[in-house]
């Protein structure tokens, strides 16, 4: 259980590492019109010419790639939603690194999450 636990909390770190680094590269890039049908390859061209977005999708693979070996070894009714702990990881790396607020809503619903993955993993 520890071991699924761990590899769970690894995958996960390394999504979030990969989504504040698609974020990151997404706020660097021109902001184009998106609903003009010629700006989305513009946009697209300008985040895969950053280094960022590679070292994201880099990260989102590791992640997958233990995330595998989790489903592998746990019963899926486990390993999923102890995946929410992303929510948790997003909420205070965003406003760590992106510098996005955090209100009474969001904080509490992160509460609400972390109560529910701990009720699973009492199961």
């Amino acid at each position: 259980m520890v071991k699924i636990i761990l590899l769970v909390l690894a995958a996960e770190i390394l999504s979030t590492i990969g989504h504040l680094l698609f974020k990151k590269t997404t706020n660097m890039v021109e902001a184009y019109d998106l609903k003009k049908a010629g700006n989305h390859l513009r946009f697209l061209r300008d985040v895969f010419a950053k280094p960022s977005i590679w070292l994201g999708l880099a990260a989102c693979a590791a992640g997958l790639i233990i995330w595998l070996m989790a489903l592998a070894q746990g019963d899926l009714s486990l390993v999923y939603p102890l995946g929410s702990v992303q929510f948790v990881l997003i909420l205070f790396s965003a406003h760590m690194f992106l510098d996005e607020k955090i209100d009474r809503m969001k904080l509490l619903g992160t509460f609400l999450v972390v109560l529910g993955i701990v009720f699973i993993t009492l199961s």
